[in-house]
């Protein structure tokens, strides 16, 4: 019966050494270049199963291609370069051996496209449910990171693509905005930026907070993806409350006081504090009803 050290082994046959990654998984620690002038980004992000996703009817490569890119999708948040990753991983016992290589292959499919190698990890097994952890590494590459508590009053603010029913299967499949936000840090004033992942409702809130401002959106101008309607049919809550909450839409949310014609504008912050939202004309504060995970 295939065990942890089996697997490990596994793991070692996929990786190399390169120009930045002189020691791969292997040793007790990885061993990597820096340049002198970046700066080293990095973050950790988990998905569990009955939470982020279902292993009785998602596959073990989606679920390691969703981790992967929930962890893209913050580097895009910080207009970063990925520059490495680590997985820690808690199996169901009794999964076996292949199971495992899916996940790891998953999430070597996500990163592989932003030459993202996995460096290193930590592999158990228990008698609960599938629990996948990754922490990347971005380096900054000449771009300065972007914060949330940079929007002033007067900013606009921006999202990079259509929102809402993403349960319908983009929050398994979703492309990191890891290129675009940092063509827009090049092109553009970029004042704060988050990735919407938790539901533009309680993102846009996470901005507002961090910097001591007031947003007001315009219900009119808020992109609504095709799922989101979808959705709306079958569950009757509207397209829009979709869009506005549903989250895992891993699109950007940023604020700029430039005009950026690539981006689709949906409100301007203003002086105060909370977010606002204008339907029919009358503006009424906009409760953050995203996703929170509750202690």
């Amino acid at each position: 019966m295939a065990g942890e050290f089996s697997f490990i082994r596994w793991i070692q046959q996929q990786q190399a050494a390169s120009s930045q990654v002189l020691a791969p998984a292997g040793d007790d620690m990885a061993v990597m270049r820096w340049l002198g002038d970046d700066l080293l980004l990095s973050a950790v992000d988990q998905v569990i199963d009955g939470v982020h996703f279902d292993s009785s009817k998602h596959s073990p490569r989606q679920i390691g291609k969703k981790v992967a890119n929930r962890n893209l999708s913050d580097c895009a948040a910080m207009a970063c370069l990925p520059a490495a990753a680590l997985a820690c991983v808690a199996l169901p016992r009794g999964c076996g051996e292949q199971y495992a290589q899916e996940l790891y292959l998953g999430m070597r499919e996500a990163l592989d496209q932003f030459s993202c190698p996995i460096i290193g990890g930590d592999t158990g097994s228990w008698d609960g449910k599938l629990v996948l952890s990754l922490t990347i590494l971005g380096r900054s590459a000449g771009i300065a990171p972007i914060l949330r508590s940079g929007a002033k009053p007067g900013d606009r603010i921006y999202v990079s693509g259509p929102l809402g029913g993403s349960i319908l299967g983009r929050h398994l499949q979703f492309v990191p905005r890891v290129h675009l936000a940092r063509e827009m840090a090049a092109r553009y004033r970029i004042s704060a930026m988050i990735d919407i992942s938790d539901g533009l409702s309680r993102d846009l809130r996470h901005i507002c907070d961090q910097s001591g401002v007031r947003a007001m959106l315009d219900s009119d101008l808020i992109p609504v993806h095709p799922d989101a309607h979808r959705l709306a049919q079958e569950d009757g809550t509207s397209a829009l409350d979709h869009a506005l909450h549903d989250g895992e839409d891993h699109e950007l949310l940023l604020t700029s006081p430039d005009e950026i014609p690539d981006l689709t504008l949906i409100g301007r912050v203003e002086e105060g504090e909370g977010v606002y939202i204008t339907r029919g004309g009358q503006a009424a504060p906009l409760l953050p009803a995203g996703w929170e995970h509750r202690l």
